[in-house]
């Protein structure tokens, strides 16, 4: 076996590859890809998401070949597509569970603050629209609250939180402004922006003169694939080989109007304003699913939870993000270690909700997860390729209300691990398990060996479609450059 190791945190990749050395003691590491051998029969890759294309290309020459990445998990991993296969999922399927633990989410399309009645109106449901004009008459702590999210912005950017349609729009830009700025521009002063394309991002909202920020790291600079009739999956607008994109920096001040139209794509969700607190502190819980091939899911047993920096208040009292907010991408690293904002979830007080809380709440993740995962696959498969010689790591994020009831918020790819903490512990546990599972699917690792079943009993299979997905007719992953 030929392994590459470099993943997105890499503090780990030593950890990798010594659980790799477990069921292949005779690896050999490669830590320059360009020295990657071309007639390898057996590969592995576990890489950070920069210049997958070459990274693809290898597995379409190895017999026995795995990588960290699917071509494209979009329909996952964009919040307006999670919305859109919630939606076609539970049209026909009222009783699934889904239908009770996904906030009820407005996909909309927005650009400037001028035209968002339109916006509004234009929605596939007005649910929003009627809701914001309800709210019009009701004082603040009576409204029901909403939640603004950009589809394709990672790390807690842009997201407000209103409720009438005046507070929705003080928080999107002006083309007045903007009109402003532009007439200051001439010949030499205009100001160019490279293109930057984002995994999550629709290739037909792509304008090459547009700006398309992302704080996400990009695994291709497009990965919404043309399946071809000879079996290829083409790759279109490779990053250069050897070289990693700019990083991309953009911060928008909580009391700042947000680039909407920048950003375009947003979802609203239904605000869940009734909560559990852990130190008087809002939180949510972060699970970690594995897909594996095409297709089995598992969930991993130890979950985090993630507190928000300041004391939580509902949002009439205190509409600040970083009260409502439990991203701890809002929170520096001296932040997250001092306060304590990563913690191991069964560890949360056994007394915050009734009954064997804990418990339940992992049972119904397990349950929310395969049925998400199978709902993807077969509602949104030019989304979501799964391919039998990848599998990815998901972090999907859910929270809990007073009820003790999970509700699914957003689906996270290449999650980041913090080294310090309990945090740090749980990665490295959960990189073993994901490991003996990998190896298993390679035919590495023997099913049932009892040297295996600590690292395996962690990851508990959830879903296993492979009979009833049909057969892909992907034969290779060809780079386009």
């Amino acid at each position: 076996m030929h392994a590459f190791i470099q993943g997105a945190c890499p503090w780990l990749d030593k950890h990798v590859k010594s659980y790799l050395q477990k069921y292949v003691p005779d690896v050999i590491f490669i830590d320059d890809f360009t020295n990657f051998p071309t007639d390898a029969d057996t590969v592995f890759q576990f890489c950070d998401g920069w210049n997958l294309n070459q990274y693809f290309a290898v597995l379409n020459t190895a017999d026995t070949a795995l990588i960290n990445a699917y071509p494209n998990s979009d329909a996952l991993a964009r919040k307006d597509f999670l919305a859109r296969v919630v939606e076609y999922w539970t049209a026909k399927r009222p009783d699934s569970i889904l239908k009770d633990h996904v906030p009820l989410t407005v996909r909309l399309s927005l650009d400037y603050s001028e035209y968002l009645d339109d916006a509004l109106t234009a929605a596939d449901d007005l649910t929003l629209l009627y809701s914001l004009e309800d709210n019009e008459d009701k004082v603040k702590a009576d409204r029901e609250w909403w939640i603004l999210k950009p589809a394709l912005i990672d790390c807690g950017a842009g997201i407000r939180i209103f409720s009438t349609v005046e507070e929705l729009a003080s928080h999107l830009e002006l083309a007045a402004d903007i009109e402003e700025e532009d007439s200051e521009l001439s010949g030499d002063q205009e100001a160019t922006q490279e293109p930057v394309f984002d995994k999550k991002q629709d290739p037909s909202d792509r304008n090459p003169d547009s700006f398309s920020p992302s704080l996400s790291n990009p695994g291709l600079s497009s990965l919404d694939a043309l399946i071809t009739t000879t079996g290829n999956l083409t790759l279109s607008r490779a990053i250069d080989k050897g070289r990693k994109p700019p990083s991309l920096s953009f911060e928008i001040n909580e009391h700042q109007r947000i680039p909407s139209a920048q950003m375009r794509e947003f979802v609203a969700q239904r605000y869940i304003v009734s909560v559990p607190l852990l130190e008087n502190r809002k939180w949510h819980a972060r699970a970690y699913v594995l897909s594996v091939g095409r297709l089995k899911v598992h969930v991993f047993w130890e979950m985090l939870a993630l507190l928000a920096i300041k004391d939580y208040e509902p949002p009439w009292k205190n509409p600040s993000l970083g009260s409502s907010l439990t991203n701890t991408a809002l929170q520096d690293e001296d932040e997250i270690v001092s306060r304590e904002s990563m913690r191991d979830f069964w560890t949360a007080p056994d007394d915050m909700l009734p009954g064997d809380w804990k418990n339940r709440i992992f049972d119904q993740i397990c349950d929310i997860s395969a049925e998400l995962f199978r709902a993807t696959a077969h509602t949104m498969a030019d989304r979501f390729t799964p391919l039998d010689k990848c599998f990815e790591l998901f972090a999907v994020d859910f929270l809990i209300d007073s009820t003790g009831n999970p509700w699914l918020l957003e689906v996270n790819e290449t999650p980041a691990f913090y080294e310090n903490g309990a945090a740090g512990e749980i990665a490295q546990r959960l990189m073993e398990s994901v490991i003996c599972v990998v190896m298993e699917h390679m035919g590495k690792a023997q099913v049932g060996d009892p040297q295996n079943a600590a690292a395996r009993a962690r990851m508990v299979e959830v879903l296993d479609e492979t009979e009833k997905l049909t057969k892909s007719n992907v034969t290779e992953i060809v780079p386009e450059y």
